[in-house]
């Protein structure tokens, strides 16, 4: 086995924030046009000396890479963009950039949005308003905002009728540590009430995924996920949200992450353009050797399921880095076969793909049933053909067994 070590709490973020704009063809919204008209209070860098001069209009990728689509002249602190949205394209998070201490958040939408910033030194505390969700972040974001404050008046209060001994003796500091917690609880309650009576909205399972399920076990994460309304459950963020809590219980007999399987063509098709079929999706790399002797008994399902092919497919998702090592591969080893899938996002460890699946080491088979669900994640060499072979005949055993 080939291990690569991952810390799991950062690979779910990861999941999500990486996952999101996998699916950004999603058709949600009339084309439309988004107009940003900004403005810079003070046009001052933080680190930088000099102003602002430029600023840039930059959409977040799979890949968490900030790609700018549109750039603007900043002329006595003020700024215009003017998007042209594609037809049908979902209210997305994008970025304002140009600043060396952060960006602006801001929704793209059809309609004019009007961004204040105070000091270009400090984007983030920028105020975005003038749209739908663009509103509706401004007063979701205010809620933190307040419990900190709330937090800080009660310390200075206590401070205040104590003394700032008492403050730094062992009952203040228990007092802080009980204030806080109490602050951190009731902003996470107040956000959820919010964002469960804005369900509709992309916002909700947006801030559900990165603010608000890591707290919460498996079982509670998936009844935030079904909390969101059915109107947006074809929306990018939804999905993303979804394959989040799938990645959280990754295990035989339940569904599996949607993921993306970029191919040798340049399209891109998902795990779940295959429902209604057996997939047995494998994971490895042309530098890999256990995997190179695993393709054999791959080459031998493929050759004895020919006639299955409208029930079975092999979904073959490569973690190499180098476009070449990888075709050369498929090419030398004589698994370049019709109907045989084959995938691979470039980026080695890094593939969101990979780390939804739980993909620690290569090479890693996961047998997937006709529904999307987990059949195994351990079958190998002789026995992966014998199982693949008795599903395919019929005998569904799986339904009764456990890894």
């Amino acid at each position: 086995m080939v291990s690569k070590a991952m810390n799991n709490m950062k690979i779910l973020h990861k999941i999500f924030l990486t996952g999101v704009l996998f699916f950004v063809g999603v058709s949600l919204h009339a084309q439309g046009v988004c107009t940003i008209n900004g403005e810079l209070l003070n046009d001052t860098l933080c680190y930088t000396p000099g102003s602002v001069k430029k600023v840039y209009l930059t959409r977040i990728d799979e890949y968490d890479r900030f790609i700018n689509v549109d750039s603007a002249e900043v002329k006595k602190g003020k700024y215009r963009f003017k998007y042209k949205l594609q037809q049908d394209e979902p209210v997305m998070l994008y970025a304002i950039t140009g600043f060396d201490n952060g960006y602006i958040a801001i929704f793209i939408e059809p309609g004019e949005i009007v961004v204040r910033t105070k000091s270009a030194a400090y984007p983030s505390s920028s105020n975005v308003s003038g749209t739908v969700t663009n509103e509706l972040y401004a007063r979701y974001k205010l809620i933190a905002e307040r419990c900190a404050n709330e937090q800080i008046d009660s310390i200075k209060l206590q401070s205040k009728l104590r003394g700032k001994e008492w403050l730094d003796g062992k009952e203040g500091f228990e007092y802080r540590n009980s204030i806080g917690a109490l602050s951190v609880m009731k902003c996470n309650s107040e956000r959820l009430k919010f964002l469960l009576d804005n369900n509709d909205s992309p916002l909700a399972p947006l801030m559900m995924a990165r603010e608000l399920s890591h707290m919460l076990n498996n079982a509670y994460a998936e009844q935030m996920l079904n909390s969101i309304s059915p109107k947006i459950k074809n929306h990018p963020y939804y999905r993303a949200f979804n394959n989040m809590v799938r990645a959280r219980d990754l295990k035989v007999g339940n569904e599996l992450p949607d993921i993306s399987i970029p191919l040798r063509d340049g399209t891109t098709v998902q795990l779940s353009d295959f429902r209604g079929k057996y997939v047995l999706l494998d994971f490895w790399a042309s530098w890999c050797g256990p995997c190179i002797r695993e393709l054999p008994y791959l080459k031998q399902i493929y050759d004895e399921t020919l006639d299955k092919q409208e029930q079975f497919v092999i979904v073959s998702f490569s973690i190499d880095n180098k476009e070449k090592a990888w075709k050369d591969a498929i090419a030398s080893k004589d698994i370049d076969r019709k109907g045989w899938v084959h995938g691979s996002d470039l980026i080695g460890w890094g593939s969101p793909s990979a780390k939804m699946m739980g993909v620690e080491s290569v090479p890693k088979i996961i047998l997937v049933d006709p529904e999307g669900r987990a059949i195994s994640f351990s079958l190998r060499g002789e026995e992966l053909v014998r199982r693949v072979k008795q599903i395919l005949s019929g005998d569904k055993y799986y339904l009764n067994s456990k890894e």
